[in-house]
């Protein structure tokens, strides 16, 4: 970035020289290298305060590990790798005899045990019978119901379903295979679209410029030779350097953002999905701060420049 403004200072001196015929001499140059090493480290310094960019920013997105709540032989997966799946849809189906039989056997009891109990408390109206029996057999059906409940539950988790939109990858289970509760070695893992946040890690110095509603722009290498309007939703509050906890540590960014820089979330203005661009790709962001009545024409400088390293893009040779 630097390098094309200098570049571009360079060109405008020269053609000052040429169309006004400044003598070249040491006094001329010393004072266009002057003027230059001054307007553009005020340019750059303004620029970098109020209209900061980033270099850290990437499409992130929540997975979901599926794990089966129940024990069972994988019947067939009904869900195809890396296509679009909605919330409810089945994923796979396990074997569900034995959930189906346990079932029926708890019905069968209840109802055994609702004759009983209705048995019972006409033997106490006409023969005195016990209350202790009829307690007894209360508790019992209370009992099955909340068994079948459980039951119920097992035979339904032999459907597992997509918990939102998204879709499946790495499918790690095949028909045939028993799949089993452990949450160590999930079947296949679940990516979730409706959590899709585009996220620009910011150094700190130019953090009170940056809010909510902010103007923001955004690159992509996948894309060259397009910027994307875009606005900041929000500066996250806190920062996982600074946590100090006794058990489970934050979850921190310092894998994908530099250490120190803090994330932003960004959205974009218009619908990305036309684009074709995976989740995780990276990009260029800059952010606009139009509340300086000064500073703000200096947002157009940013946004040139933006726009150059886009065109720049193309200039792949492998």
């Amino acid at each position: 970035m630097e390098t094309l403004m200098v570049l571009t200072y360079a060109t405008f001196c020269w053609i000052v020289f040429k169309v006004f015929k400044i003598p070249v001499n040491k006094w001329s140059l010393t004072t266009a290298v002057l003027g230059g090493v001054i307007m553009l480290s005020v340019i750059l310094m303004g620029m970098a305060y109020y209209h900061p960019g980033s270099k850290s920013a990437r499409n992130y997105f929540v997975t979901t590990q599926i794990v089966p709540n129940i024990r069972a032989k994988v019947i067939s997966i009904e869900a195809k790798p890396n296509e679009p799946v909605k919330k409810g849809d089945i994923l796979f189906t396990l074997e569900d005899t034995r959930y189906k039989a346990a079932l029926e056997d708890l019905k069968a009891q209840l109802t055994f045990a609702k004759k009983r109990l209705q048995d019972t408390i006409e033997l106490r109206r006409v023969a005195g019978g016990s209350k202790f029996d009829i307690h007894e057999w209360e508790t019992k059906v209370e009992s099955l119901k909340a068994q079948i409940d459980s039951a119920q539950f097992d035979l339904d988790s032999c459907v597992v379903r997509a918990p939102s939109n998204g879709y499946v990858t790495q499918v790690r289970v095949r028909p045939g295979q028993m799949a089993v509760p452990f949450p160590a070695f999930p079947v296949m893992t679940f990516v979730n679209t409706d959590s899709i946040a585009f996220i620009a890690g910011f150094s700190q110095e130019p953090m009170q410029n940056i809010k909510a509603g902010n103007q923001a722009e955004v690159i992509f290498a996948s894309v060259p030779g397009r910027s994307f309007q875009a606005h900041v939703v929000k500066v996250l509050p806190a920062m996982a350097e600074g946590e100090i906890a006794p058990d489970r540590a934050m979850f921190s960014f310092s894998r994908q953002l530099p250490p120190g820089q803090i994330p932003v979330i960004l959205a974009f203005d218009e619908d990305m999905s036309k684009y074709h661009m995976p989740l995780g790709v990276d990009g260029i962001a800059a952010t606009y701060d139009m509340s300086s009545p000064f500073w703000s024409h200096v947002a157009i400088i940013r946004k040139i420049l933006l726009r150059m390293q886009s065109w720049q893009f193309f200039l792949r040779f492998h």
